[in-house]
């Protein structure tokens, strides 16, 4: 596992992004809605070659995978992220070790779309609650 990028929830990205710039981090991408899980979401390049990131995400309704967590925490840090070869397989490794999955793999574009990615298959995510109360998220990179 690679750690891909480090996620954040924050009521606007706009107000976030700003603060960030403020500090001399370079520029994110546009948001971009991912209207499955019902958020907006921008990287920022932080790490060398721009392979590591960090993910803003703010919720466009109150359907929205992370409204109750905003609502409940008033947002910061929200999961790790790390890229695997094979989502399936990592997915059913966790899960054989007792990890609780909050989310099986699916389909993610809108990873694609804000990255710029050009690749033949579909980018593919999952979620875990790690027993630390930590959410961890998978990332299988269409290639």
């Amino acid at each position: 596992m690679k750690l891909d990028h480090i996620g954040f929830v924050v009521e606007k990205i706009d107000e976030f992004v700003e603060v960030l710039r403020a500090m001399g981090l370079p520029p994110a991408t546009r948001p971009v809605p991912d209207h499955d899980k019902k958020v907006n979401a921008s990287f920022i390049p932080v790490g060398v070659k721009d392979e590591i990131y960090l993910e803003v995400l703010e919720p466009l309704d109150e359907r929205s995978a992370v409204h109750n967590f905003l609502r409940r925490t008033g947002g910061g840090l929200h999961h790790l992220c790390f890229e695997v070869d094979d989502i399936a397989k990592a997915s059913r490794d966790l899960e054989e070790k007792g990890f609780k999955m909050v989310s099986p793999p699916a389909d993610c574009g809108a990873y694609d779309e804000n990255l710029k990615r050009s690749c033949a298959g579909v980018t593919r995510i999952s979620f875990f609650l790690l027993p630390n109360r930590l959410l961890v998220e998978l990332v299988e990179k269409g290639r």
